[in-house]
């Protein structure tokens, strides 16, 4: 018993003895520190868990930062910051990878990145990826001086759980999604939150997405990504502000104002559209969310004020191809759309957009506990008589008795006041009861609805969430510059 107690002493010194070695013989925990002009390639053997490696302030140009193999772990991360936020410039064709577990990166300012395809990625190498990583309280911002030539993505997500949070991101001007998540068998479950995405001009052209999540070889690869509590505002590259392109993600508490462009369900299956906000305030093709694919839900979504139709309608059904290909128009069946509020907007439903010979297969499912008040709009428009959507339990706000007949839709006069948090909210629950109860448990402001049976996003008789959530959204370091010059 004493030789075998030796030997295992023996190993866990020999043990010690070759950690230390990897890292130059000191303990973990330690300062780094990079300076312009220095080496910013570091490996495994360079740091340790629970390492800081601190970036030096000033400008720094064309310099390529790689950070490959990292191994943190969940008690002692690895953080990579900016000795103070903000005042680490990195310009031209700087860039950042980053693979390896359980590293923080912060508080960076990419200033008028050019020349490179990926500025920040999620990995070192195709088969290098990262996993539980973070990039946090950074901003990528485009000036008047870049060119709108080449192709690029701000940030590309590769890898398994990481987390992009508190970013600031505004400017793009040049062709390619601001950020992107690559999706693959496997991998997946990043979180996408707290981000506030500036303005995007339009490009004229396809491949100016503020977000995407897939391509479209992906749409059967379930992702399971949350995109949560984000500030879109004004980001009009193109049609899609967010194109999905995989399956089971969840969008969830976000923002979207006055952007020409629709949170686009282009490839994929089983996502969840839940308590979001869009505020179009009248600007010119602002939308909603467009529907591709099967078994979607689009819940508790509140939408105004948007003047987009067709593919930009506040909600909008395409037709699909008979037996399609994964990566072609999908059929929409299995969709549920409910307990969603729908105020002034130019259409509120377009059922059947592009019904063709080639895009014969019309949108099944089920539309139940709306609200909708579309004052002097349209509610609906149909391309395709073949839909098989069941109407339950909506109500519309319209003296004309316009909908009733054809949709189905109770007509009822609801009084509705807009409250602090900018929403147009009801005011008395009596007016908003149906008759069966609705499988949506909480309301948009995330508090159990009292009462199942009430039409629409909300339950006057809950609490109140601070809507638009734009306080929480972009870095949290105070005084980063105000940087939203919108033409």
């Amino acid at each position: 018993m004493a030789k075998r107690n030796a030997l295992q002493l023996l190993f866990v010194l020999l043990a010690l003895d070759l950690s230390f070695s990897a890292f130059g013989n000191r303990a973990y925990g330690a300062e780094i520190w990079l300076k312009p002009g220095g080496d910013v390639s570091m490996t495994a053997a360079d740091v340790a868990p629970g390492d800081v490696v601190v970036i030096a302030n000033g400008d720094w140009h064309d310099t390529e930062f790689v950070f490959a193999g990292m191994r943190g772990t969940v008690e002692a991360p690895i953080t990579i910051r900016a000795e103070q936020p903000g005042k680490v410039l990195l310009h031209g064709r700087s860039s950042f990878q980053l693979s390896g577990r359980h590293v923080t990166v912060k508080g960076l300012m990419f200033n008028n990145s050019t020349g490179t395809k990926e500025v920040f990625q999620f990995r070192t190498a195709a088969d290098e990826l990262a996993e539980n990583c973070r990039l946090s309280d950074c901003i990528f911002v485009a000036g008047t001086a870049l060119s709108s030539e080449g192709e690029s993505k701000w940030v590309s997500i590769y890898g398994h759980r990481n987390r992009m949070d508190h970013c600031y991101l505004i400017g793009k001007k040049n062709q390619g999604a601001t950020v992107v998540v690559w999706a693959r068998d496997g991998l997946g479950q990043h979180r996408i939150d707290h981000n506030h995405f500036g303005f995007r001009l339009f490009l004229g052209k396809n491949g100016a997405e503020t977000l995407r999540i897939g391509t479209s070889e992906t749409s059967n690869v379930c992702c399971q990504t949350v995109v949560e509590h984000n500030l879109f505002h004004r980001c009009n590259g193109e049609a899609e502000v967010i194109s999905n392109k995989c399956s089971e993600n969840i969008y969830r508490g976000n923002v979207f104002r006055e952007c020409s462009g629709a949170l686009t369900l282009r490839h994929g299956d089983r996502c969840q559209v839940q308590g979001n906000v869009f505020l179009g305030n009248g600007a010119r093709g602002t939308a909603g969310v467009r529907v591709i694919g099967s078994g979607h839900e689009i819940t508790n979504n509140y939408f105004e004020g948007l003047r987009g139709d067709a593919e930009r309608a506040a909600i909008c059904l395409m037709n699909g191809i008979v037996n399609g290909l994964a990566n072609g128009y999908q059929q929409v069946r299995d969709l549920v759309v409910a307990n969603n509020t729908l105020i002034d907007c130019k259409v509120s439903f377009e059922i059947g957009v592009g019904s063709s010979t080639e895009k014969p297969a019309a949108a099944e499912g089920v539309f139940h506990h709306n609200l909708v008040a579309p004052g002097k709009w349209e509610m609906a428009r149909v391309h395709s008589r073949d839909h098989k959507l069941n109407w339950e339990n909506n109500r519309v706000v319209d003296k004309s008795n316009r909908f009733s007949v054809e949709w189905g839709f109770e007509c009822v006069e609801i009084q509705m006041e807009r409250s602090d948090d900018l929403l147009i909210r009801p005011v008395q629950i009596s007016q908003l009861e149906s008759g069966d109860e609705s499988e949506v448990s909480t309301d948009i402001d995330g508090v159990p609805r009292g009462h199942r049976g009430l039409v629409g996003c909300d339950d006057p008789s809950g609490p109140l969430k601070a809507w638009p959530a734009v306080a929480s959204t972009g870095p949290t370091w105070k005084g980063y510059p105000a940087l939203e010059r919108e033409p």
